[in-house]
C-alpha cells in the first residue's frame, strides 16, 4: 500500500495520493463505526502490510 502511494507521488499524482489516504480513512472509520454501533467498544484498525 506504502508503495503504491510513493509511486503515485513521485509521479506527481497528487491527487490520487489524496483520494487513497481518504478512501483509507473512510474504510477505518466506517469499520470503528460500525463496531461501535454493534456495541463493541474496541475498534479493530485493518493493517495493510
Amino acid at each position: 500500500m506504502k508503495e503504491g502511494l510513493l509511486r503515485f507521488a513521485r509521479n506527481d499524482n497528487v491527487p490520487y495520493v489524496i483520494k487513497d489516504i481518504a478512501s483509507v480513512i473512510a474504510r477505518v472509520l466506517s469499520e470503528a463505526i460500525s463496531r461501535f454501533h454493534n456495541e463493541e467498544l474496541v475498534a479493530a484498525v485493518p493493517r495493510y502490510e
